[in-house]
């Protein structure tokens, strides 16, 4: 027999990939434990485990095989990682208060329950096999959070500001802006990780980014299409798409619909459907988006929080808020709704829009809902379509990272500790189908 192996498909992969893990050379017939671990730059150490029974060769095949027991319990080929945690459900809260804030060009680390992350340095998952109580195997992944044959480019241009992200060889490639949501900033990572699928990527900062303002109050449209713009010169070609998750979902809705000759495809990943207010640094509420100078009709007006029944309206001090709650009671009412929805059948190009079954950040789903109704009963002349996953939360923009405390987050810039709902499985699940949708999708349209 063989000597007992944990069998990688390569020493190191990009964050996102397919990571098909099999065992092998194992007792037939037998239990085999397999372990993994990996610690941030923050120091701290995130482990998973689970026990699988070997065939009659003494193999598991980890992307397949349903564990006997241990950190997930259904067959799930990336359980190892999305069940990873850095200690018990109990101690989840604390370890989120005592994170470090989030910069401005990453991940929220600790408090949005994601690896403390600096810099652009990949991170080392380490694997044991455990057999009859004994050490039998181990072995190292090396997962690159910016793949190694991506570059990045510093915009500066006029107002325009954010970093590109494209493959060493880019001519002619399809072109992605992607925006941020409420909390600002710009999405490297992500960025890095679909460049290198084959696009160049624009990660577009609007606010909470170098010298932009630092919260999204009054955004003007126009910044936008000088955006768009500066990327159509930088490309040699229109093709771009657009795409952005939760606020940015709704502002990827807003900027295609302001100006439909420069979208190619929209991805709005858990989006609203209205032109939803913004708040400021003293947290008075004003229109996120102008056009010409001019507010754009938003809800969220004080008129508007006054129908919030008294135990939602506002957060109090170290105690979890719903956020979904919070909003629904005007976001669903249909004065607000012919007042401030978003006109998305001035759109020119396919959408796939993505929600989450489960999502308790804000009502995306009802959004979902009334923006199909919407395209169907105005004939929508381009291909428009939705993707979910039943019981997946808000949380579903990251894709390789652990989920087990995606439930809840502290806001990157508001003092709220806030829901995002969902099972750390399905949430996982959407995640990566919602990833792999979006890069299909785009290089399907443009």
């Amino acid at each position: 027999m063989s000597k007992p192996r944990i069998v990688l498909p390569a020493s190191d992969v990009n964050v996102d990939a397919d990571v098909p893990i099999r065992l092998a050379g194992f007792r037939p017939d037998s239990q085999v434990e397999l372990r993994a671990s990996f610690t941030d730059h923050d120091g701290a150490t995130w482990r998973s485990h689970a026990v699988f029974a070997t065939d009659w060769l003494g193999s598991v095949d980890v992307m397949t095989a349903r564990p006997l027991s241990g950190t997930w319990d259904e067959a799930h080929g990336h359980g190892l990682f999305w069940s990873m945690s850095p200690g018990p459900p109990d101690e989840y809260e604390a370890f989120k208060r005592a994170g470090r804030p989030a910069d401005e060009a990453g991940p929220g680390g600790h408090r949005m329950g994601l690896p403390g992350l600096r810099g652009d340095a990949p991170l080392r998952v380490d694997f044991t096999a455990i057999s009859d109580g004994n050490q039998a195997a181990a072995a190292s992944l090396v997962r690159h959070r910016f793949p190694p044959n991506v570059r990045e480019i510093v915009v500066h241009e006029g107002r325009v500001r954010g970093r590109v992200f494209q493959p060493e060889s880019a001519d002619g490639l399809p072109g992605v802006v992607m925006i941020a949501g409420s909390g600002g900033g710009i999405g490297r990572e992500r960025a890095a990780l679909m460049a290198a699928h084959g696009f160049s990527v624009f990660a577009l900062g609007y606010f909470s980014f170098d010298d932009l303002p630092t919260h999204q109050v009054r955004i003007p449209l126009e910044y936008f299409r000088e955006a768009f713009h500066w990327f159509r010169e930088h490309l040699g070609h229109d093709r771009i798409g657009l795409t952005g998750g939760s606020k940015g979902g709704e502002g990827t809705l807003v900027v295609a619909t302001a100006w439909p000759d420069l979208v190619k495809a929209a991805v709005p990943v858990v989006p609203g459907d209205l032109y939803l207010c913004a708040a400021n640094e003293k947290g008075e509420r004003h229109a996120a988006w102008t056009l010409g100078g001019e507010d754009l009709p938003w809800a969220g007006t004080p008129a508007d929080w006054a129908r919030i029944p008294p135990e939602h309206q506002a957060p109090k001090p170290g105690e979890l808020f719903n956020t979904r709650l919070n909003m629904e009671a005007f976001f669903a009412a249909p004065d607000v709704h012919a007042r401030a929805a978003i006109p998305v059948e001035r759109m020119a190009c396919p959408i796939l829009l993505i929600w989450a079954g489960d999502d308790q950040a804000w009502p995306s789903q009802l959004a979902v809902e009334r923006l199909l109704r919407r395209l169907d009963e105005h004939d929508y002349s381009h291909p428009y379509r939705d993707l979910t996953v039943e019981g997946a939360g808000h949380f579903c923009i990251e894709t390789g990272y652990p989920t087990v405390m995606a439930d809840t987050v502290l806001h990157p810039l508001l003092p709220i500790y806030m829901t995002m709902g969902g099972a750390p499985e399905p949430t996982a699940r959407l995640q990566r189908e919602a990833w792999q949708a979006r890069i299909r999708f785009f290089r399907d349209v443009l």
